[in-house]
C-alpha cells in the first residue's frame, strides 16, 4: 500500500510538470465554451459565423502554403505555434501577460523560414503586432516542432499578415 501512495505521488508531479508546458484556458474562456445558452445567443449576433469564416480563411492558406513548402522539400508546417524561449517555455508579453500563438510557422532545417497570421481585411492588428514585438524583445524567439524540437526565428523575420476575403 505504501508503494501505491508514491506512484500517485510520482504521476502527480510529473502531471504538474507536463501542464507547464501549455497554455491554460482563461476562465473567461473555459466559461465561454461550456455556456451553450451564450452560444445560442453569439450564434444569433454572428460570431459563430465569424468563426466560421476564419476556419476557411486558415484552410485556404494551409492549402496554399502546403503547395508552397512542400514536405517533400524538408519544410514542416506548424499551426497554432507559441512563441518559446531557448529552453521551449512559452514566453508572455511583459506588458499584457499573454502568450502569443502564430497561425502558421514554416520550418526548415530548425529554423523559422515564414511566419503568417491569418485574419479578415479589416481586423486589426496593431495590437496583437506590438504584443509579439514585445514577446521576441524577450526572449520569444522560438517555436516548437511537432517532433518537439525548437526551431529559432531569424532576427530579420517577422510575422506576414495575410488578409483574406
Amino acid at each position: 500500500l505504501p508503494i501505491l501512495f508514491t506512484e500517485i505521488k510520482e504521476t502527480t508531479s510529473k502531471l504538474a510538470e507536463l501542464s507547464k508546458e501549455f497554455e491554460p484556458l482563461s476562465n473567461r474562456e473555459l466559461n465561454k465554451s461550456l455556456d451553450i445558452s451564450r452560444s445560442l445567443d453569439n450564434f444569433s449576433e454572428g460570431i459563430l459565423p465569424n468563426k466560421e469564416e476564419g476556419l476557411r480563411r486558415e484552410a485556404e492558406v494551409e492549402e496554399e502554403l502546403e503547395k508552397k513548402y512542400p514536405e517533400s522539400e524538408g519544410y514542416e508546417i506548424v499551426s497554432e505555434a507559441y512563441l518559446r524561449d531557448s529552453e521551449g517555455k512559452i514566453v508572455r508579453d511583459p506588458e499584457t501577460g499573454e502568450a502569443r500563438r502564430i497561425d502558421f510557422v514554416v520550418v526548415k532545417d530548425g529554423k523559422v523560414v515564414d511566419s503568417i497570421e491569418v485574419t479578415s481585411e479589416t481586423a486589426d492588428k496593431t495590437g496583437q503586432t506590438a504584443k509579439e514585438e514585445r514577446i521576441r524583445e524577450a526572449g520569444g524567439i522560438y517555436i516548437r516542432t511537432y517532433d518537439g524540437s525548437l526551431a529559432k526565428y531569424p532576427d530579420n523575420l517577422h510575422t506576414t499578415i495575410e488578409r483574406r476575403k
